[in-house]
């Protein structure tokens, strides 16, 4: 740090100091530990050591890899036990030029079935993610506005194409498209977020289903579906992103993805390069068009019950074991008496 910032070690400790930070770790007992590493990974086995130990670090524990790795072992020893025979497939590397050059799009249509979509967005050069959101959110201007992007030639990502040959020019590539196997950086992420999180709402939605709670030809329960799940999913995405974005990359000297990326934006902020120019000049936020075919829910609650219905039950409410599903239920007698009443 003290040679990116070009300022000597002392500085940089002093200045550590006058804001609090520090690098030792938490006082935790191993059974506070094991306590707190249980509730992360309620209802999901699929979470390994460094996702746990990032969503720790985001929630400003720090504790040390053994400690971790130990701890998850007692707490699903049969989970750590498969985890350790699974196979990391080796993909081969390859080079972008720095923060903000290259961002890989994609959307994942896992959960389509009950008519929801995420889309995603990470940057080549840091693996930083940029955008990650369920449903209908596309903005995507947290870090900037890239220089090119790279996508698969699926459907919906013709529109993000046009939009950046219009904001960047169409003879300078900036939106390369090709096989999703060519689009590593983004398919690696859907992996790792399906692991650590959409395989849990994907088993909860056809639970729901297979119990007859939810019919999906029922335009009401899919409107309280979202209601419910959209605000917790999306709830999810960001502590995802978080723990994702503040994880240690072994092949990075253990640094995280915004390090790397931080690190790379200090190292290029006098270069005169489109991806610079606009992170450090705050370029506007663009909202890109969707061409994902998400049939509509045909059903609406007029404003009077819909202001009712936001003051009896917040669907963020009650504890993360429960999953939601008391509260959907709340939801559908709440949705049945106001129809029974028109």
């Amino acid at each position: 740090m003290a040679d990116i910032l070009n300022v000597s070690l002392n500085t940089v400790k002093r200045r550590l100091r006058h804001f609090g930070l520090s690098r030792s770790y938490s006082e935790m007992s191993d059974s506070v530990l094991d306590d707190t590493i249980r509730d992360l990974v309620a209802g999901n086995d699929q979470l390994g050591p460094e996702a746990v130990r990032a969503q720790l670090g985001a929630s400003g524990i720090r504790v040390q890899r053994s400690r971790v790795r130990e701890s998850m072992r007692r707490v699903n020893p049969t989970a750590a036990a498969l985890r350790a025979m699974s196979q990391t497939l080796h993909r081969r590397r390859y080079h972008v030029a720095g923060p903000n050059s290259l961002w890989h799009l994609d959307g994942k249509h896992k959960l389509i079935r009950w008519r929801i979509v995420i889309h995603g967005g990470i940057d080549g050069y840091s693996r930083l993610i940029v955008c990650l959101r369920a449903s209908n959110n596309n903005r995507m201007s947290k870090y900037g506005v890239p220089s090119r992007i790279r996508t698969d030639h699926g459907g919906e990502n013709n529109s993000v194409c046009l939009m950046m040959n219009i904001f960047r020019g169409p003879e300078r590539g900036s939106a390369l498209r090709g096989r999703s196997t060519h689009n590593q950086r983004i398919e690696r992420l859907w992996g790792d977020l399906w692991r650590g999180l959409t395989n849990v709402y994907y088993d909860i939605f056809s639970f729901l289903e297979s119990e007859g709670i939810v019919d999906i030809d029922n335009e009401m329960d899919l409107w309280a579906l979202h209601y419910v799940y959209l605000p917790r999913i999306n709830r999810d995405l960001d502590a995802f992103v978080r723990q994702w974005n503040n994880h240690s990359l072994r092949t990075e000297r253990h640094q995280s993805p915004t390090q790397i990326f931080v690190r790379g934006c200090l190292e290029q902020q006098g270069r005169p390069t489109t991806a610079m120019r606009d992170l450090f000049g705050g370029a506007q936020a663009v909202d890109w068009p969707e061409r994902v075919t998400v049939p509509q829910v045909h059903f609406t609650l007029d404003p009077a019950n819909m202001e009712q219905l936001a003051a009896q039950i917040n669907p963020l409410g009650g504890p993360r074991t429960q999953l939601g599903l008391d509260i959907l239920q709340d939801v559908l007698t709440f949705l049945r008496a106001v129809t029974l009443q028109t």
